[in-house]
Order: C-alpha cells, then sequence, then structure tokens
C-alpha cells in the first residue's frame, strides 16, 4: 500500500454521522486559527486525531508538559474541528487539501467550513468586519440566502483553502468558506468574533465572542509568532495576489 504524503491520524471517537467539519488553518489575520482555538477551549472539545506528513516542519507543541501534534482533529457531537499552529508549507498544499477532503468524502460531511481572513488596508477604520461566503453546491447557497450572508463575488484566493475549495468542487462536496475582512500582517480576534456570529447560525450552535472581544491583545501577543511564520508562508505561495482582481474582471 503507498504511503500518503499527508495523513490523519484518528486517536480517538470520531464515528459522527454527517458531521459538519470546520478548518481553522494559518492564514490572512490568523482568523480560522483564532476561533478554531477558542471553540476548543470553551466549548470542551475533546482532541480525536492529528495530521501528520514529512512535509511538515518537524516540531511538536507541548501543553502542560504534554507533547501534541501541531496539526490536530477535535470533536463535540457532531462538529469535528481541525486546527493547525503551522502555516501548511506550499509544497504540502495540494496533498493536505486532498487528505481532508478525501477524509470528509468518507465521513459523509454534510458541511464543510473553512474559516479565514480576507485582507482589507484600511481594516483599523473598520468598528465590524464584514463576513463574506464562498458557497460550494445549491443546498450550500440556500445556506448562505437564508441568513443573508454576503457572498464574495470577485477576487482570489490562494493557498490551503483555494484548493480545499478545488476539491469540494471536484467532488461535489458541500463547503461553506467564510472570509472576515481582516488585518493583513496581524493576528485579528476582531474578525474572529464577527466570523464566530456568523459560524454559530450556520452550525445552529451557540459560540460566546465576549472572550474574542475583552482577551482581543492577549490574543494578539500570543499569536505574534505565528503570525511572522505564516507570513513568510504566505509570501511564499504567492498570496498578496488576493489583493488583486483576476484580469479577466479587471
Amino acid at each position: 500500500m503507498e504511503r500518503k504524503l499527508v495523513s490523519i491520524v484518528e486517536t480517538g471517537e470520531v464515528e459522527v454521522k454527517h458531521p459538519k467539519i470546520i478548518i481553522g488553518l494559518p492564514d490572512v489575520g490568523l482568523v480560522g486559527v483564532i476561533l478554531a482555538n477558542h471553540m476548543v477551549q470553551t466549548m470542551d472539545m475533546k482532541e480525536v486525531g492529528h495530521m501528520e506528513s514529512d512535509l511538515f516542519p518537524p516540531l511538536m507543541i507541548l501543553h502542560r508538559g504534554k507533547p501534541h501534534h501541531p496539526f490536530r482533529l477535535y470533536r463535540k457531537d457532531d462538529l469535528i474541528l481541525f486546527v493547525s499552529e503551522i502555516a501548511v508549507p506550499p509544497i504540502a498544499i495540494y496533498d493536505t487539501a486532498r487528505e481532508i477532503c478525501e477524509w470528509a468524502r468518507n465521513k459523509s460531511a454534510s458541511l464543510i467550513l473553512p474559516i479565514g481572513g480576507t485582507p482589507i488596508p484600511n481594516r483599523m477604520m473598520i468598528d465590524k468586519p464584514k463576513v463574506f461566503a464562498i458557497p460550494v453546491g445549491d443546498e450550500v447557497r440556500k445556506i448562505v440566502e437564508k441568513f443573508g450572508i454576503d457572498v464574495f463575488e470577485e477576487g482570489m484566493i490562494v493557498g490551503p483553502y483555494a484548493r480545499i475549495i478545488a476539491e469540494c468542487e471536484k467532488y461535489s462536496l458541500p463547503c461553506l468558506t467564510l472570509l472576515s475582512q481582516s488585518y493583513p500582517n496581524y493576528p485579528d480576534p476582531g474578525a474572529a468574533a464577527a466570523t464566530a456570529e456568523v459560524l454559530s447560525k450556520v452550525i445552529n450552535v451557540e459560540i460566546d465572542v465576549v472572550p474574542l472581544e475583552e482577551q482581543a491583545e492577549e490574543i494578539r501577543l500570543r499569536m505574534k509568532d505565528l503570525m511572522k511564520r505564516t507570513m513568510l508562508e504566505m509570501e511564499r505561495m504567492g498570496k498578496s495576489q488576493e489583493y488583486e482582481l483576476p484580469a479577466m474582471y479587471s
């Protein structure tokens, strides 16, 4: 049997009927990572697995003296959450996206929810960021219409989420990417809070955003090093192209 370049290792109970799968990867403003970590801490989600690959940096996370993989899976009820404390290297993006989507397809996921940010230069002037949707599938478009979420009409997506969206299109997997207006180069708890309000409606689970707002400065400081590493990887994958409109629409 051929060994996968990126693989998901299950270490806990993940046999859920039609789970909703939330994905928080390092990206613009670390929106997905901030929100995913917040959900883990406030919703008593249990670690049930991790992703591993020789393409990932050779590191482990220590928490209370116990080693943890940097790319982990958590579960509560019918929610499965992927969160990574490493920026996915460009060389691993295709295989990571394929593995996540293949795993989701095998679990008969009812909805895949990548969470990220979209850079906006005047973010400092915006009190409450807007959250945009990229829906894949007719049923997902109905969800977007139901909750009145603005659709991301024109632009580019670069990086792991671009490949996840492409895989979902390829295999007709229901996918709703949520992108909040965000600082391009700083951790943005405010954008994560705005996304949490939308996400809670979509998954019908209450997410308390007060800690995100009250602990915003602490979160920024804690995420500073991850933001630096993420910016380096974003430069390598040409992430700055997201500022540009595709030539055919400009």
